[in-house]
């Protein structure tokens, strides 16, 4: 299901939507949210710049979702999930929906209209904020090899 929103009048049009032609949630459950994102962020922490640039500047990140509800922890030295990740303090928190998560990394969120619609929610410094998001990047193709990897939608 596909609704288009004009956003209060501001010219802004965005697609709220459901992957799957079933309007199911694209995450089947936490388990298989922690698994992929346990892969892939250790990966970019260890084989991209992600995880150096992480250390250099002391920058962390929290990704609370909805649908399926889970918290996940990223620093330099890699991820960590639930209650461990609820522990820690991070430079940067970034709340949405598990499908926002995976239209994300697919590279099909315009972050900052996701921002000015509330579909992302960021709190933390804006400079450190700023210093992430290009940061994030550099997962995108690897996402697409663990959206083959676990039959999730790519389009």
């Amino acid at each position: 299901m596909v609704r288009s929103l004009l956003y209060m009048g501001a010219g802004i049009e965005t697609n709220y939507f459901k992957s799957g032609a079933t309007g199911m949630a694209v995450f089947r459950d936490i388990a298989v949210m922690q698994e992929l994102f346990g892969e892939m962020w250790t990966r970019m922490i260890h084989e991209t710049e992600f995880g150096k640039e992480l250390r250099k500047n002391d920058l962390s990140i929290v990704f609370i979702t909805e649908d399926p509800d889970a918290v996940m922890y990223v620093d330099g030295e890699g991820p960590l999930f639930g209650e461990e990740a609820k522990a820690r303090t991070p430079a940067v928190t970034m709340r949405m929906s598990g499908d926002t998560v995976h239209r994300f990394w697919l590279e099909q969120v315009d972050v900052p209209n996701a921002l000015v619609l509330r579909e992302i929610r960021a709190r933390g410094q804006v400079a450190k904020i700023l210093q992430i998001i290009p940061l994030l990047k550099q997962g995108f193709a690897i996402y697409q090899e663990y959206c083959e990897k676990y039959n999730l939608p790519t389009c």
